[in-house]
């Protein structure tokens, strides 16, 4: 498997925002394959210079219990420095020379990890020609809705979600080539 699906729940809507959050699957038409998941401390993405958009936070305040645990204090001691869940990332994705990371939108997921990576001085795990999006393949590819699993807004959840509509698109539309 070389195609991986990464969601993120941040503290913003644009690249320089903190990132609470990094979960991903690996997947091809298959089935999905390892998984990732690791929780940032919010004080280490301030001090990468990262910003949180009050907006957002607010927004957060109104989600779901299960999905707000990521900003509760019982996972203090699983949350992480950012440099060090981006570490980790790294060593998850670079299984594979070539592999392709995809996100939900152009202009969210992929471009927050990278300005992500760029404030903690690390290079980014993966080609940026190798960069995906979902929500494209979505608007190309039209099939059945996507269904959630586990918990909306936990991002291992929502990136296992995302990775299981793509392979249903991609068996729908046999003319799409996951490579």
């Amino acid at each position: 498997m070389n195609h991986v699906m990464v969601d993120l729940e941040t503290l913003g809507t644009l690249p320089g925002c903190a990132i609470m959050s990094v979960g991903a699957v690996f997947f091809d038409t298959s089935g999905l394959g390892d998984e990732f998941y690791m929780v940032a401390q919010q004080d280490s993405c301030i001090q990468a210079g990262l910003t949180i958009d009050a907006d957002t936070a607010s927004w957060w305040a109104q989600r779901s219990p299960a999905a707000r645990r990521v900003l509760t204090e019982s996972l203090q001691k699983r949350r992480h420095t950012l440099q060090h869940v981006l570490a980790k990332f790294t060593e998850f994705v670079e299984r594979d020379a070539e592999v392709k990371v995809w996100g939900n939108g152009a202009d969210f997921d992929n471009p927050i990890l990278a300005c992500a990576f760029a404030a903690v001085e690390l290079k980014q795990a993966w080609g940026r020609w190798n960069g995906r999006c979902y929500r494209t393949l979505r608007s190309i590819a039209p099939g059945p809705k996507l269904l959630r699993v586990g918990t909306h807004h936990n991002a291992l959840d929502d990136a296992k979600s995302q990775a299981l509509h793509a392979i249903e698109l991609f068996k729908l539309h046999p003319s799409l080539v996951l490579r």
